[in-house]
């Protein structure tokens, strides 16, 4: 049997570069936004489960020694302390305009996870968007004229036979991408045939596990790297209004920072 030279290479690329190679398998799994019209059926839970459809974290991207962007969770997700909140909070309060610009860098974002069913690709796979666009999703959700779909099914608008198929609408706004036209399809559809919904349903990726829980050192570390003149200070109680603003773009690229 011939020998399989871009088999051999791909090979030499894990051993090379494992971190390269497990950030491309862990990429994979992720649902990759393109401009245009595109259509997906976000999934409900598995049956039984007591967790909702999506998974909900926070990011802090701060950047690192070399530049690049860095991510962490926020470990008030889990009602713990976090030394990178307390420095967005210091921060503020130094009166230099150099500080807020990077508190506003490094303020913690809601990130969302989602089940999707790729109606292009006919695959399973992780939809990570941030609150514009979960808002959306959200509050199509509880219209009155979705909500009674939850009457007629557990699940409402995410069921397998009623349920409505999701378009994300993504264009370009100079460098920004903007989603304003992404909505739910005005028509219900079934997912599939029963095969391809159980098949479907047992594809579900595990969403939750994405959202970790950041060592505490870890997260001083970075705030030292940051601005050690500052360290952890005394947490604050300050309001933290969600930002409406900012790209998606690579965004799943930096996950695995």
């Amino acid at each position: 049997m011939a020998i399989d030279l871009n088999a051999l290479r791909e090979k030499h690329q894990q051993l090379t570069n494992p971190k390269a190679a497990a950030s491309g398998d862990f990429l994979e799994k992720f649902y990759q936004v393109k401009e245009g019209d595109h259509y997906v059926r976000i999934l409900p839970a598995k049956e039984g489960s007591d967790k909702p459809f999506y998974a909900e974290t926070k990011i802090h991207r701060v950047p690192g020694p070399d530049g690049q962007i860095q991510n962490y969770h926020c470990r008030k997700v889990h009602g713990e302390k976090c030394p990178l909140c307390d420095l967005y909070y210091a921060l503020w309060k130094t009166g230099s305009k150099e500080d807020e610009d990077l508190a506003r860098q490094i303020k913690p974002r809601a990130r969302y996870y989602l089940n999707v069913f790729d109606r292009d690709k006919e695959e399973v796979k992780i939809l990570s968007i941030g609150v514009i666009l979960f808002q959306k999703i959200m509050e199509t959700m509880l219209d009155p004229d979705y909500a009674e779909l939850f009457e007629k099914a557990e699940n409402g608008i995410l069921d397998q036979t009623i349920g409505h198929d999701f378009k994300i609408s993504m264009f370009k706004e100079g460098p920004w991408p903007k989603y304003d036209r992404s909505m739910f399809r005005p028509r219900g559809s079934e997912l599939g045939s029963a095969k391809i919904v159980d098949e479907v349903m047992n594809s579900l990726h595990d969403i939750y596990e994405l959202v970790k829980v950041e060592e505490y050192d870890t997260l001083k570390e970075a705030v030292q790297n940051l601005r050690p003149e500052l360290g952890v200070v005394r947490e604050r109680s300050v309001p933290n209004q969600e930002s409406q603003s900012g790209s998606d773009d690579d965004f799943n690229r930096r996950l695995l920072s």
